[in-house]
């Protein structure tokens, strides 16, 4: 089992930040002594996570990168390796300017001419991500951290930076719209002769600030928002070059906090593709959809909380309303790019909690042996006791949480970045609605992005768009011939309404999968008179044959409650909040269409709710993993349907137990009684 424990922050940003205790420099000096690795290296420790680089300044950070190099070469002699913390753009402009006056001009400006603070923390601020200035000291930097030693992991924090406007940014923007478009491109997409004239986007702060935008339409906003995230790629893909051609480490930085429940395109500049070709890993920071993590009660009014992880912010007892996280969900999203997935803690405070934590990293991660950071890196004889039967457990049992090769996914769902990133809320919402109804209902599916609908619907059987509006023609060839050679595709909501620069269609984007029976999708009325959708024509469901499979339609998907969009200043990107990744109103109606689709002969499972699966891939060996994600009840029964899989015995082992049991299936079921906590069972091909 592999477990770690952190302290990325140095005693300066401690300190400065108010983020300390009286004693931190007493912390701070016992993190790296032989007290505390003797410590570590009894508790079992595998990786530590140390301070390298916040932005203060090479020649001030010297002494922190000599320290973590000290602590790495002691480390490594107890079996422990260690990874680096380093800073993206933010940098603390105090001590920074004094090694680099000329780093004023470095720094990142907003619509008004402003320094950019990074959040209430006055003392940092953005630096213009376009500036190959900053980008050769971050490799500079980079360098001479690999001079000292060789970590495991690079760190890379704040990749992706805010909206910025200088000339060095308007000029990289050009430059990105000349060399993706040429000028017939320019007139005929966004209707100018050339885009030599363009500038950054400027907003009216009071009525139309950038989260006003109900469907960002403007196709120069939309790759405004592109153009970000390719140029925080650049320089992440600038400094995994450096890494890998002097060293075996690897690269991460994560991709938001929560980014699959709100507009991650257009709010954060962020396309998830661009972040796993430019990283080695990458993944959600703070995310407040995990089991365990506190939670506001489904029933009460929404209260926006900025850290939902503080212990006493909800009763204890409704911490489990939500049941699935952006975890598991990422999980599934960027194992199709060869990136594997391994667990963490979030907040978990209590041996039930934490349990919950690691059933549910148990089932979906890839490694799941490696179950994240423990606790802080000055470390304390016990802070593992109250899972240390859990670690122990799975030392002996690592054959179900490694080697898994991938998941046995015969459904997809499709999260389109054209919806997903330019039309507000609602498309983010029916896509978390229709992921929690496959996750609560136990069906084996996988989360696509455009990348993994052009390369990964090989084995695919159903294919689901959850509402996803933009679709590009290539796209409709793609999920056309996928039909056509005998996939199932189930359209719900206004999927194909739109092309993919957001404009509405005329004719359905799937209209000759009907037989062009659909009425036309285009509404031109006053005052302006421009195109407008009128979904009010499409029929409430329709079911055709086409080649060699089928395309069932439901117009609706119904929220269980209509969501609280009332704009909060301090979160005006109208995340989906925790409380409403609910399963929709007229589940049962989707369900009978999914049933139909995907037929009978498919595998299934039935449990309760709050238990929770997923479908992997060893060698000839299929291994099903099962959660209950309940405090209170069981997670049984349980019973598995294997269709056409022909089965006669399967293997089972539940947390805690020590012997494998071996089950005989019936008529291609397989029952299962009781579910305390976690179960895998293996079942031969």
């Amino acid at each position: 089992m592999i477990y770690g424990v952190g302290a990325h922050e140095p005693i300066f940003h401690r300190q400065r930040t108010g983020n300390s205790t009286a004693e931190e420099w007493d912390r701070w000096i016992h993190e790296t002594s032989d007290e505390n690795l003797d410590c570590l290296e009894k508790l079992g420790v595998s990786r530590v996570q140390i301070a390298c680089a916040k932005g203060f300044g090479l020649e001030y950070e010297k002494p922190l990168i000599e320290r973590a190099a000290k602590f790495a070469e002691k480390a490594k002699k107890r079996g422990i390796e260690t990874s680096a913390y380093i800073q993206g753009f933010p940098i603390y402009y105090e001590t920074f300017l004094l090694e680099v006056p000329e780093a004023e001009n470095w720094f990142a400006r907003n619509q008004h001419g402003s320094y950019i603070p990074w959040s209430a923390q006055t003392f940092r601020r953005w630096i213009d991500p376009t500036r190959e200035e900053f980008l050769n000291y971050e490799l500079k930097l980079i360098s001479y951290i690999l001079d000292q030693f060789e970590p495991i992991f690079f760190n890379l924090d704040n990749t992706l930076a805010p909206p910025c406007y200088t000339d060095s940014c308007r000029n990289s923007f050009r430059q990105y719209l000349n060399d993706k478009f040429g000028k017939e491109t320019a007139q005929k997409e966004f209707g100018l002769p050339s885009f030599d004239g363009i500038d950054l986007p400027h907003f009216d702060s009071i009525y139309y600030p950038p989260d006003a935008y109900s469907v960002v339409k403007d196709p120069l906003l939309q790759e405004w928002s592109r153009w970000q995230s390719k140029v925080s790629a650049n320089f992440c893909t600038e400094i995994k070059n450096l890494i890998h051609s002097k060293s075996s480490s690897k690269l991460y930085s994560n991709s938001g906090c929560n980014g699959l429940k709100y507009n991650h395109l257009w709010s954060s500049g962020a396309d998830f593709e661009d972040r796993f070709e430019c990283l080695d890993n990458t993944g959600m920071e703070e995310s407040m959809w995990r089991p365990g993590v506190i939670e506001p009660d489904v029933d009460e009014e929404l209260n926006i909380v900025m850290d939902e992880r503080h212990v006493g912010s909800a009763e204890e007892e409704n911490n489990m309303q939500v049941r699935i996280s952006t975890d598991s969900r990422f999980a599934k999203i960027k194992e199709h790019y060869g990136i594997r997935s391994s667990g963490s803690f979030w907040g978990e405070q209590d041996r039930v909690s934490k349990l919950i934590a690691l059933a549910h990293n148990a089932v979906f991660c890839q490694d799941a042996n490696h179950i994240g950071s423990i606790g802080p890196l000055c470390a304390h004889p016990q802070m593992k006791d109250d899972i240390q039967d859990y670690i122990d457990w799975g030392n002996r049992h690592l054959d179900i949480l490694t080697e898994r090769e991938n998941r046995v996914t015969p459904i997809a769902l499709w999260r389109g970045t054209s919806t997903m990133g330019f039309i507000r809320y609602r498309p983010v919402h029916q896509a978390c609605m229709i992921e929690q109804m496959l996750y609560e209902n136990h069906f084996p599916f996988t989360i696509l992005l455009d990348g993994g609908l052009e390369k990964y619907l090989e084995n695919i059987e159903l294919l689901i768009l959850p509402g996803v509006d933009c679709i590009a023609d290539r796209q409709i060839e793609i999920i056309t011939d996928f039909v056509d050679k005998g996939g199932k595709l189930l359209l719900l909501g206004t999927s194909g309404t739109r092309d993919e620069w957001t404009r509405v269609r005329k004719k359905y984007a799937f209209h000759h999968l009907f037989g062009n029976v659909v009425p036309d999708m285009e509404w031109i009325g006053p005052p302006h008179w421009v195109p407008e959708l009128n979904i009010d024509k499409m029929p409430d469901s329709l079911n055709v044959n086409f080649g060699k499979g089928s395309v069932s339609y439901l117009k609706n998907i119904t929220p269980l409650h209509s969501p609280d969009l009332t704009r909060d200043p301090y979160m005006p990107e109208r995340h989906v909040m925790a409380k409403d990744v609910t399963c929709p109103k007229n589940e049962k109606e989707i369900l009978n269409s999914i049933l139909s689709l995907y037929g009978d002969h498919s595998l299934k499972i039935e449990a309760p709710r709050w238990t929770l699966c997923e479908f992997w891939k060893q060698g000839n060996t299929l291994l099903i993993c099962l959660a209950n994600l309940s405090k209170s009840s069981d997670g049984g029964p349980v019973e598995i349907q294997f269709g056409d899989i022909s089965i006669m015995k399967a293997e089972v082992i539940q947390l805690f137990e020590e012997n494998k049991i071996d089950f005989d299936v019936h008529d291609g079921v397989l029952k299962l009684s009781k579910l305390d906590r976690f179960c895998a069972i293996k079942v031969k091909r």
